[in-house]
């Protein structure tokens, strides 16, 4: 049987019905459950523990049985047992467990000092300090030596250095009673507190008691020597822990290493920043963490490393309770994204796109925030970076921009992912900024890019039939269909072009471009109108004769002289600010395979 199923068995010992009937009284609510008889009277009167002879120790099958054939007047008794040898053989946990169920079973032995120092101990074996605290704390615990020892113990882990020393003159009766294997915990955390305290003599002497190879030892050894002035030996033993320590004790010499030596210039920044770097890596979650990441961010500070700056100070700020330093250094790291991200910085634009984008989260609220991610957008754009510049800004249309703000916002992400021939990405971009809010002319706009996004993924028709109901979009319809060579769709969809009287090159491409459409399906009737009403404009224009060849007699046309004539179309944009969009070669987005 596993043993914690043997544990909730034995202590429980609930009474079992095999074999039983269903009856209707069985089927009934179960009757309150009895407490056990009290124990906190009998408790109090046993005899007290100053020592740790107290926590005697009895063979963990014994226990068991003991707890399983005990009658309920003598459950509570067979427990604290259990719980006393638990203690003795450093099960904390385990200990803890027994007495919160014996609690349960009796709330006045929260009363009983003696169940107070059991709990306490338990407690600060289990690194809960404040809770230990809180058990051990009793007036009539207080020249308890028992008590002592662990008050010392607790006030340690809290970071109480200065009372945990105050607890060691009581305590040394428990500890001189105990072997040194079994002492070892405790003087480590008195020479610790020492060391927090500056009483560096005091802390040597206790550590003299340990092997000169004792690593644990030695790390404390070396952090007492270096507050004494001796960098020299302070430096060799915590080198010396480096070899063979465990991986924590490693991690921790390495930082007393950086404390030690980059203020006095024994060691440089970078490589400081480069161990810390791989101790960030290699350990998470607990002091040794944030000590690694505070040395990290004074040490990027003095070196205005922004990266080093922004990775530390960030998951400080984000995981960790830095209390009032938290606002001084969210806006220094804030100070860093704005350096960085500048024109003049010297971090390359892909250096500081990705530096900005980890620390997305820090970036300044508000218009500020929005005006350096733009700032950054822009340079990309420059930069011709459109895929990351439409994945930043994407950004800001999902968790920054409010309502109708995601419009135009939505509308810049699409053409940039356009740009980066990206189609799909645009359609998505549009779809996930949806929203019935936004008035007529944004509506509009969107509709337009989503147009081409639609034509550079091999979907003409349903591109032409989203701008059919878009005003203005004539040029924009022409364009796509004259690079589709979709003669009837430029015929029947346009009419005849009619543009102003003054004939600029856009113009020109428009009517030179329906002349061949109407050439090519050869309807000359539509020809000749068009050449009573623009021929005379055309006669001072160097596109004159192909304007005359291309609206003449369709009989008259060869291939040959309708290929000079499409060449001497003026290269004008016709589709203005979409034609860059409509020049990205896109690949067709695959279409799903079919069934069968």
């Amino acid at each position: 049987m596993p043993r914690v199923l043997s544990c909730m068995l034995l202590l429980c010992v609930a009474p079992l019905l095999i074999g039983a009937a269903p009856t209707e009284e069985a089927n009934a609510s179960p009757p309150p459950a009895t407490l056990l008889p009290g124990f906190a009277a009998q408790l109090a009167q046993m005899p007290e523990i100053t020592d740790p002879s107290g926590w005697h120790v009895i063979p963990r099958d014994e226990a068991w049985e003991a707890l399983a054939i005990a009658q309920p007047f003598a459950r509570q008794p067979a427990r604290w047992s259990y719980a006393l040898s638990l203690i003795g053989q450093g099960d904390s946990s385990a200990a803890l467990g027994v007495l919160d169920v014996m609690a349960q079973d009796d709330p006045d032995l929260l009363l009983v000092s003696a169940f107070r120092l059991a709990r306490g101990t338990a407690l600060a074996g289990a690194n809960r300090p404040v809770e230990a605290l809180a058990m051990l704390t009793d007036p009539m615990l207080a020249a308890n030596p028992e008590a002592c020892l662990w008050r010392m113990m607790a006030r340690e882990q809290a970071g109480q250095a200065d009372a945990a020393l105050a607890e060691i003159g009581c305590a040394v009766h428990a500890i001189n009673q105990r072997p040194l294997n079994r002492s070892r915990p405790f003087i480590l955390a008195a020479a610790r507190s020492a060391i927090a305290q500056r009483q560096y003599a005091r802390a040597m002497r206790w550590l003299r008691q340990f092997p000169d190879r004792e690593s644990t030892a030695n790390l404390l050894r070396g952090r007492a020597l270096i507050g004494q002035g001796d960098i020299a030996q302070g430096r060799l033993r915590l080198e010396r822990v480096k070899v063979n320590a465990s991986p924590r004790e490693q991690a921790e010499a390495d930082l007393e290493l950086i404390a030690a030596l980059v203020p006095r210039h024994l060691m440089p920044i970078n490589d400081a920043l480069a161990t810390l770097d791989r101790i960030g890596f290699t350990w998470r979650g607990d002091a040794i963490e944030e000590r690694a990441l505070r040395l990290g961010y004074a040490l990027a500070l003095k070196a205005q490393d922004s990266r080093h700056i922004l990775a530390t100070g960030g998951i400080l700020i984000r995981y960790f309770d830095m209390g009032a330093d938290a606002t001084t250094m969210l806006a220094t790291c804030q100070q860093q994204i704005v350096s960085a991200l500048s024109r003049d910085s010297r971090m390359t634009l892909t250096g500081a796109a990705g530096l900005f984008w980890d620390n997305r989260d820090l970036a300044p609220p508000g218009q500020q925030g929005d005006a350096l991610l733009l700032m950054l957008v822009d340079r990309l754009v420059e930069a011709s970076l459109y895929e990351r510049a439409a994945d930043l800004l994407g950004y800001q249309m999902r968790e920054r921009a409010r309502d109708i703000e995601k419009g135009p916002v939505s509308e810049r992400v699409a053409r940039l992912y356009i740009l980066a021939a990206k189609p799909d990405k645009a359609i998505l971009a549009l779809r996930e900024s949806d929203q019935p809010a936004y008035p007529a002319a944004m509506l509009d706009a969107r509709h337009r890019i989503e147009a081409v996004a639609l034509y550079q993924l091999g979907r003409a028709d349903q591109a032409m039939a989203l701008l059919d109901d878009v005003p203005g979009t004539e040029r924009l319809r022409s364009e796509m269909l004259w690079r589709r060579r979709d003669w009837q769709g430029l015929v029947a969809r346009l009419g005849t072009a009619s543009p102003s009287r003054q004939l600029g090159a856009v113009d020109q491409a428009v009517i030179l471009r329906q002349a061949v459409a109407l050439a090519m399906l050869g309807r000359e009737p539509e020809l000749a109108a068009l050449r009573a009403r623009y021929g005379a404009a055309f006669t001072r224009l160097p596109s004159g004769p192909a304007f005359a060849l291309l609206t003449g007699p369709v009989d008259a046309m060869t291939s040959e002289s309708i290929a000079r004539a499409m060449a001497a179309i003026p290269t004008a944009s016709v589709a203005g600010d979409f034609e860059p969009l409509l020049d990205v070669r896109s690949a067709p987005a695959e279409q799903p395979a079919k069934k069968g």
